[in-house]
């Protein structure tokens, strides 16, 4: 079975003047603001997220059954952040894949401009994101991964929060910045976190975490929910790095997928990804009720720093002219 993973679409100060110790102190905000704005930044994200190009690396390591490694495949691709012809609010994730293992695709200049032309034909939005995907994860093997790299802290979205508890479990220095370390549980069934289920119809505020997976029988009856940890700036509210489980059960957890997001600076006022890493895992019965989760699949990707496309283009017309 082709396992598959979707992801899809004022700052207040506080201070206190001490009388008696002539300090200044700067309490911390509450959990409550620091998660609406940091899914205000997320959203901000989403917006100035379009045009976008970096060079991507994509590691693929498959697993045997006893969860030891088998088998690496890398991609090289030209990624892009690509603004829909069909409408003006989407945009989709475009890989341009340059090598393979190493070895160079014939032509890829021309089959990228080939692919943009035949996206160029598509009538509408559903069949061109279809394409788009299609094309994504035409090296992806046993397993089929589509916008991760696009949609950020999903957890965080307006739709999604009131199915998760939240908590401030403190601050931290992160790559010399100071961020706040919220820990997050889904509670309860979402529309918009969906396991091998139909996909929801989303508006473009809305986004969803989808996953097509192979689940023993039992566990297809428990609560199968999302947990994870965000890193948060203290200063912007950007998230610096996410990690995030699938597990069924809640009390005593089976890990089915997990993620770690890092994220870097750019020069458009958002932290932009840096590495992703996704690990599925075939959850394995031992005795009574136990289960032991092995690796079954890793996928990692690199990107490089991202620069804008119009940018580029300008700067290679004046160096023709």
């Amino acid at each position: 079975m082709k396992k598959s993973i979707f992801a899809g679409t004022a700052i207040v100060l506080f201070g206190a003047l001490s009388a008696f110790a002539q300090v200044t102190e700067t309490p911390s905000p509450s959990l409550n603001l620091i998660l609406d704005q940091a899914s205000q930044k997320s959203r901000d994200y989403r917006e100035a997220f379009r045009n976008l190009l970096a060079d991507e690396m994509k590691t693929f390591e498959e697993f045997d059954k006893r969860g030891e490694s088998e088998k690496k495949t890398t991609v090289k691709s030209s990624f892009l952040v690509y603004q829909s012809g069909k409408n003006a609010k989407s945009t989709a994730e475009l890989r341009n894949v340059l090598e393979v293992n190493g070895k160079p695709i014939p032509d890829s200049q021309k089959r990228g401009e080939d692919f943009l032309a035949e996206l160029d034909k598509q009538t509408t939005l559903e069949s061109e994101l279809k394409k788009l995907q299609g094309e994504s994860a035409k090296y992806d093997k046993s397993i089929k991964v589509y916008g991760m790299t696009l949609n950020q802290a999903v957890a965080l979205a307006q739709n999604q929060r009131p199915y998760f508890d939240f908590k401030l479990l403190g601050t931290e220095t992160f790559q010399g910045m100071e961020v706040y370390v919220i820990s997050y549980q889904q509670t309860k069934k979402s529309p918009y976190v969906i396991v091998n289920e139909k996909s929801p119809r989303l508006t473009p505020d809305e986004t969803s975490a989808e996953f097509d997976l192979s689940i023993p029988g039992e566990l297809k009856k428990t609560d199968i929910f999302l947990r994870g940890k965000f890193w948060i700036d203290a200063k912007t509210f950007q998230v610096w790095r996410e990690e995030r489980e699938l597990t069924a059960r809640i009390n005593d957890p089976v890990v089915l997928v997990t993620n770690v997001y890092e994220y870097q600076s750019s020069d458009f006022g958002i932290l932009v990804p840096k590495t992703i890493t996704l690990t599925i895992y075939n959850a394995k019965k031992e005795t009574g009720d136990r289960y032991n989760s092995l690796k079954d699949s890793n996928m990692v990707y690199e990107y490089s720093k991202f620069r804008q496309t119009n940018v580029e283009v300008k700067i290679l017309d004046e160096e023709t002219e």
